[in-house]
């Protein structure tokens, strides 16, 4: 007995709709929207832990404060550079 060539799965399956890549679009938009603002105030985060380091003279909150730098710092430009990637 042969089997139908023609398949059950719906049309998603077979090759995507319209309806799915519009809400993946949409979806993804939305990601990146978030992934934008998460990595504004990062960034703030950063330039106002920079700018405690300038006006503190202990040796151990000036290192507290430089750590907290690089951490918002990395963060921040890990999340730019994910977004700049998704744009190539």
């Amino acid at each position: 007995m042969a089997k139908d060539t023609k398949s059950t799965f719906p049309s998603l399956v077979q090759g995507g709709t319209d309806a799915a890549k519009a809400e993946g679009n949409e979806v993804s938009a939305k990601i990146d929207k978030a992934f934008e603002k998460l990595a504004k105030k990062m960034r703030h985060h950063a330039d106002k832990a920079k700018a405690k380091i300038e006006g503190t003279k202990k040796p151990e909150k000036r290192a507290v404060l430089l750590r907290r730098f690089e951490l918002y710092a990395d963060a921040a430009t890990h999340l730019e550079e994910r977004l700049a990637h998704r744009e190539d």
